[in-house]
C-alpha cells in the first residue's frame, strides 16, 4: 500500500510564488528600441562588417546614362544646286576634308546660261557706264554752248533753263541705269556662287575665252569627315541628292537621361565627366549646356545635354557613355558607404558598434558621391558603422520594439 506523502505549506506557498514570478516575465516583452544584440556566444559578430568614421574628402556628383550624340550644326548633307553629272569626284567615305575644299564636279547646261547671264550683265553695265557718260557729256556741251549765247544776248534766257534741266535728267539718267546695272551684275554674280562657283573663278570668266565648259564644283561648307558619298563618276544626279554627308566630329553632345528626383541638382555649366566602354581608361571632361523641358514619361527621366571637345575624334555617334554630372564642390566631410544607411520608416538610420551591442542612430545625409555619402548630423568621428549585415540587425530591432 502506497504511502501519501505531504507538501509542507510553506514549500507549497514558495512554489506558487515561483511559479507567479514566471508567468509575469513571459507576459511582458524586452523593450527593443535602437540597440540589437546580434552575436550569439558561439559566433560573435558573425556577417558584420564595421567602418571607422572619419573625415574624408568628397563631391556631390549625379550618376547617369546616357549616348554619344553629332551636334545638330556640325552636320552637313551636300548635293548640287542643279540637275548635273559628275565628272570628278575628289573625296571618298572617311575622307578628312576642310570648309571650302573641292568635293566633285558637276557638268550641267545650267552653268552655261548663268555663265551667259553674268557676262551679258558685265556688257550692259559697261555700255550703260558708255552711253550715260556719252549723254551726260553731250548735254553738259550743250548746257556751255547755250549759257555763252545767252550772256551774249544772242538767244533767250529760257533756253538755257531747258538746256539746264536736259543736263540734270541725263544725270539722273546715268546714276540710274548704272545702279540698275550693278544690281543685274550682283544677282548674276550670286547665282553663280549658289552654283559653286568660288569668286575667284567668277571673276576670271570676263577673262576668258573658255567660256561654256559646263563645268561647277561642289565644295564643302565645313571642316569634317565624309561618313556618305551617295554617287560615282558619270551618274547624273537632281538638285534634291544628297551626294555627301559631312560630319565634324571636333566637338560632341553627350545626353544623359536624370532622374526626376535629381533633377533639382543639376544646372547649366556644372562639370561633367564621361566614360565610354570603347576606351575604359578615358575620362572626357565637359560642362552641362542644356537641361530639356519635357520628361519621359515612362523612364521619369529628363535629359540632360553636355558639350564634349573631341579633337582626336575617340567619341562616336550613338556610343553608351557613363555619365557623372558633379554637382557639388570637394569637401572634407564625414561620410560612410551608400550600404551603411538604411530606411526606417522615412527616417535615415545606421547602426553603430558598442561593445557586442549596435545601437540603431538617426543621421541626415548631405553630398552623395560614387558608392558614399556625407553625414551632416548623426555621427562623429571615431564612431564604428556598420557596413554590412545592417539588415539583419534592422530586423532584430524591430523584432524587439513589437
Amino acid at each position: 500500500m502506497l504511502k501519501t506523502r505531504s507538501i509542507h505549506p510553506l514549500a507549497f506557498l514558495l512554489l506558487f510564488i515561483s511559479l507567479l514570478f514566471a508567468a509575469c516575465s513571459r507576459s511582458t516583452p524586452t523593450d527593443i528600441t535602437v540597440t540589437a544584440n546580434t552575436n550569439p556566444a558561439s559566433e560573435p559578430n558573425a556577417g558584420i562588417e564595421l567602418e571607422i568614421v572619419q573625415p574624408t574628402s568628397i563631391e556631390g556628383s549625379i550618376k547617369a546614362s546616357g549616348k554619344v550624340v553629332v551636334t545638330e550644326d556640325r552636320v552637313a548633307s551636300i548635293g548640287p544646286v542643279h540637275e548635273g553629272r559628275i565628272v570628278n569626284l575628289y573625296a571618298g567615305q572617311g575622307s578628312f576634308v576642310r570648309k571650302g575644299q573641292r568635293l566633285a564636279e558637276f557638268e550641267s547646261a545650267d552653268i552655261d546660261e548663268a555663265e551667259a547671264d553674268y557676262l551679258k550683265a558685265l556688257s550692259d553695265l559697261g555700255n550703260a557706264e558708255r552711253t550715260s557718260a556719252a549723254e551726260v557729256k553731250f548735254q553738259q556741251a550743250t548746257y556751255d554752248r547755250t549759257k555763252l549765247l545767252v550772256e551774249r544776248e544772242i538767244t533767250p534766257a529760257k533756253n538755257l533753263q531747258q538746256a539746264e534741266h536736259d543736263l540734270d535728267l541725263a544725270k539722273a539718267n546715268q546714276t540710274s541705269s548704272i545702279e540698275s546695272a550693278k544690281v543685274a551684275v550682283s544677282n548674276a554674280r550670286r547665282h553663280l556662287s549658289i552654283l559653286g562657283l568660288t569668286d575667284s573663278a567668277i571673276d576670271a570668266l570676263s577673262k576668258s575665252t573658255n567660256v561654256g565648259r559646263s563645268v561647277f564644283p561642289l565644295n564643302s561648307p565645313i571642316s569634317g569627315t565624309v561618313v556618305e558619298r551617295n554617287g560615282t563618276i558619270g551618274a547624273t544626279v537632281g538638285s534634291d541628292a544628297n551626294v555627301f554627308k559631312i560630319i565634324d566630329l571636333s566637338r560632341v553632345w553627350v545626353d544623359a537621361n536624370v532622374f526626376e528626383k535629381d533633377l533639382e541638382r543639376v544646372r547649366v555649366g556644372q562639370i561633367v565627366n564621361v566614360k565610354v566602354p570603347a576606351f575604359p581608361d578615358a575620362t572626357f571632361s565637359g560642362r552641362v549646356i542644356l537641361i530639356t523641358s519635357t520628361l519621359d514619361p515612362e523612364t521619369r527621366t529628363v535629359q540632360v545635354r553636355t558639350e564634349i571637345a573631341n579633337p582626336d575624334g575617340r567619341l562616336k555617334p550613338d556610343m553608351f557613355a557613363n555619365v557623372e554630372i558633379m554637382t557639388a564642390g570637394r569637401r572634407s566631410a564625414i561620410s560612410v558607404p551608400l550600404s551603411a544607411v538604411l530606411d526606417d520608416g522615412g527616417k535615415s538610420v545606421v547602426f553603430v558598434a558598442d561593445g557586442n551591442n549596435y545601437a540603431k542612430r538617426e543621421v541626415t545625409l548631405g553630398l552623395k558621391s560614387d558608392d558614399r555619402v556625407e553625414i551632416v548630423q548623426g555621427l562623429n568621428a571615431g564612431d564604428k558603422v556598420v557596413t554590412k549585415g545592417n539588415y539583419l540587425l534592422m530586423e532584430q530591432s524591430k523584432g524587439g520594439e513589437q
